[in-house]
């Protein structure tokens, strides 16, 4: 009991060290295999290609001229209204199958040697099987084989002995006279470690979103940039459709926020994420620079809670700023979280 409770208390910042040996089994989601390849894998899961929380959609609204688009719930009812209700529903069925097909691809092309799939019997009393979910497509693959039997509970194709046998290779050890850097802490830096993100922490999860937010933001210099470059990380495999409308709806609030929207306009100088080199030979990169004249803004975006910490970093900036003979005209802190806060230093 005491150690769930420390467990309890401390689980947003320890993580449990995932070994890699031969007679080890690792569990993570099919996001974190991408790219990686294991002898056994095996599949527990029947996804349902079409399922959403809370789903939602931008409907274009001209009906008055304050309001461009407005956001509506994603259902079937959506392919009754109109035209444009029926195309944003089937893009975004689409855009879904695209997603999930993705995922299932990705975990059946993991193993080198053997893959077990662990499925459901999805199927009705007209022994029809549901497309909506993998399972169902299983069970067609099996149709379409005609070797579908609604009394077999096992199926197997190939060999199932192992091929390989994992020879351990000597690891070489080179040992270093010297070694010169500057502390970690000097560049505010945060780092998750590969098992903390296996075991989906909530720790792990907030430097992700973070460097998410950050990466994405360095790419924004206007509202108008924000559909084509969130699309590019849905795209790349990077985010999930339901993750990038969460980030845009939260992108659409920073930018047309009372205190911001100013500085997300078009023909204004903008500097994302610019390497500075200060007078005593350090390196600093604002997260935006506003450029009017002779006159700076300075804008740094963080995720999480308010910290007095911050403070320093932004008037370590605006130093560096003023040695370049610019007036700094404000030093804002934007916090991004569900809501928008602002903080003028």
């Amino acid at each position: 009991n005491e150690f769930l409770e420390y467990w309890e208390l401390k689980k947003d910042k320890l993580s449990i060290v995932s070994p890699e040996d031969e007679n080890a089994v690792r569990i993570m989601t099919i996001h974190k295999a991408k790219g990686l390849e294991f002898p056994v894998v095996i599949y527990p899961y029947s996804l349902e290609i079409y399922r959403q929380i809370n789903p939602k959609v931008w409907y274009l609204y001209n009906q008055t001229n304050s309001i461009k688009s407005v956001l509506v719930n994603y259902s079937n009812r959506l392919n009754y209204v109109g035209e444009q209700g029926k195309q944003l529903f089937l893009k975004q069925r689409e855009q879904l199958e695209l997603d999930n097909f993705n995922l299932l691809y990705v975990a059946l092309t993991r193993p080198i040697e053997q893959l077990y799939i662990v499925s459901e019997k999805n199927i009705s009393s007209k022994n029809e099987e549901n497309l909506n979910h993998t399972s169902g497509l299983f069970i067609n693959f099996l149709k379409h084989k005609e070797i579908w039997n609604s009394e077999k509970q096992d199926y197997s194709f190939g060999n199932s002995k192992r091929t390989k046998v994992p020879v351990k290779k000597e690891n070489k050890t080179t040992t270093l006279n010297s070694f010169i850097t500057n502390s970690w802490k000097n560049h505010n830096i945060s780092i998750v470690a590969n098992s903390s993100l296996l075991w989906g922490t909530e720790h792990g999860s907030a430097i992700t979103y973070g460097n998410l937010i950050h990466a994405i933001l360095a790419e924004i210099k206007t509202e108008n940039d924000i559909f084509d470059v969130v699309n590019k990380y849905l795209y790349s495999g990077s985010i999930t459709t339901e993750e990038q409308e969460n980030i845009t709806i939260i992108l659409k609030k920073l930018v047309n926020h009372e205190q911001l929207y100013s500085y997300f306009q078009q023909n204004t100088q903008i500097l994302n994420e610019q390497e500075i080199i200060t007078s005593d030979k350090n390196i600093i990169i604002p997260d935006r620079l506003v450029i009017r004249g002779n006159k700076i803004t300075i804008i740094d975006y963080k995720t999480g809670n308010p910290a007095k910490k911050y403070h320093k970093q932004l008037i370590k900036y605006a130093k560096a700023l003023e040695d370049l003979n610019y007036f700094i005209e404000k030093k804002l802190l934007v916090y991004i979280n569900s809501e928008i806060t602002i903080e003028e230093v």
